[in-house]
């Protein structure tokens, strides 16, 4: 008896964390079932972790383990499915448990295969766009972190709205284990310094520095000339030491961007924010624009702007609630498809692919020459012969090119879309249910100054799309 007491007062050591209780409607009882246990990898490492908790009405919550991979849960009498979670690389569990109120019930410990390796092939993972209690979020910041980290996101920028108050907490993130490499060694997380400079014509982004401008340097701007202010701002933002950044280009009113006769002043454009995924289109808009960015950059009106994404996360806990879900229409279906997908923490991410170290100026440099895309859930590899997204690919007198193509996804793909200079030449349909597509993809009739993107779209909600690789001759 004795040595069952020592082992259980040890798992709760383990496994003790901020408690979250979770209420049925129509529950009062004040005294909830706690449920523990820890989440580790199938090697037996300790690892932070998502948790899904679906209620029996379809109602759907999302929580975290602490970091020390440990969880402490407070359900109400009921039948619950638990889902546990760490992003597009990890496989998912899922546990059904029919509770008590006042009882403890302690969880076998819940191991997650790493089904994909993306540091080994030089791809980080990371969330460039999200919020704190600093502006106008719901979470402090070690709860962003941690969400952070528990999404298996290598790397995180924190961009409160013209706020670096959070900032100082937040690279204290440097300090913890994001994953480990093949070899069983960690690799830290990267938390990094960004804000979001919001004015009333437009939200910009630097990535990289957090205290470019103060609040009451961003009041003095009352866009009496824009193009003056933002184009002043920007170059400020960059002599700073940052990169500048379009974010949600056609976000409704003061939040998007019109005055395109400046985007040379920029380094990135964010076309994928995941709050604008289900209203107007506004991420379909900002992809065609982009295109249109590209095809200007080629003939030489414009520089090139990189893609990236961002959740613009505000609310790291993903509440759904069933009852304003109407499944009766397509539309309904696919804003109910996408909130079990959820608008928190790497939805979408960016992924960068990185030649050399794992550093902040590599992140930096890998965004600023596209050599990334965008996703949330499929990871693609592509190449045409050395060149991958963001850089350029010499025909030597060909017309056709060979891309080698491996997409992996935890979920099912059903489409893939090479486009050359914005349009769709060829269309891969998917039709079993693997993880995996690898091939050699061949694209005729190309010439000098084309340029290639890849897009992946799969069951509901699921979507990556690359940065250019660029064709010359």
């Amino acid at each position: 008896m004795k040595k069952i007491l020592i082992v259980f007062l040890l798992l709760i050591t383990l496994t003790g964390c901020q408690e979250v209780t979770t209420t049925l409607s129509g529950v009062s009882d004040s005294y909830p079932a706690t449920i523990r246990g820890r989440v580790m990898t199938d090697s037996g490492d300790m690892i932070t972790a998502g948790i899904i908790i679906t209620y029996e009405n379809g109602d759907m919550e999302r929580v975290n383990t602490n970091m020390l991979s440990g969880y402490t849960l407070k359900l109400y009498t009921g039948s619950y499915t638990l889902t546990f979670e760490r992003g597009y690389e990890y496989q998912t569990k899922t546990i059904s448990i029919d509770v008590e109120n006042y009882k403890t019930y302690v969880i076998d410990d819940v191991r997650l295969t790493q089904l994909y390796d993306g540091p080994s092939k030089g791809m980080y993972l990371g969330d460039l766009h999200q919020h704190t209690l600093n502006s106008d979020g719901k979470q402090e910041v070690d709860e962003v972190l941690m969400s952070n980290i528990n999404r298996g996101l290598y790397f995180g920028y924190l961009s409160d709205h013209n706020s670096a108050a959070g900032l100082p907490e937040w690279v204290q993130g440097n300090r913890f284990v994001a994953g480990y490499d093949v070899f069983g060694n960690a690799i830290n997380f990267l938390a990094l310094r960004a804000v979001e400079i919001t004015t009333d014509y437009g939200h910009f982004q630097s990535i990289g520095v957090g205290n470019v401008f103060e609040q009451a340097d961003i009041n003095s701007l009352k866009g009496d000339d824009p193009v003056t202010e933002i184009t002043d701002m920007v170059r400020e933002t960059i002599r700073s030491g940052a990169l500048a950044q379009i974010n949600h280009p056609f976000a409704v009113s003061v939040l998007g961007f019109n005055y395109w006769e400046i985007i040379d002043e920029f380094d990135t454009i964010e076309i994928w924010n995941g709050l604008y995924q289900t209203n107007r289109n506004e991420n379909l808009e900002a992809k065609l624009k982009w295109f249109d960015i590209i095809n200007g950059y080629i003939v030489g009106e414009n520089k090139f702007l990189p893609a990236t994404g961002g959740s613009d996360n505000h609310n790291i806990e993903g509440t759904y609630n069933s009852a304003y879900k109407d499944t009766s229409t397509a539309e309904g279906l696919y804003k109910d498809q996408y909130l079990r997908r959820g608008v928190y923490t790497g939805m979408p991410a960016t992924c960068v692919l990185i030649d050399g170290a794992f550093t902040e100026e590599n992140i930096m440099n890998a965004l600023k020459n596209g050599n990334s895309f965008i996703t949330n859930g499929p990871m693609i590899e592509a190449k045409i012969g050395s060149s991958s997204y963001g850089e350029t690919y010499h025909l030597v007198g060909a017309s056709s090119i060979v891309i080698d193509l491996d997409v992996f996804s935890r979920d099912q793909i059903e489409t893939i879309n090479i486009y050359k200079n914005g349009v769709i030449v060829k269309t891969i349909s998917i039709e079993d249910d693997s993880m995996y597509y690898s091939n050699q993809v061949q694209i005729e009739g190309l010439s000098d100054n084309d340029w290639i993107v890849i897009e992946v779209l799969g069951v509901e909600t699921l979507y990556a799309i690359t940065n250019p690789i660029f064709i010359k001759n």
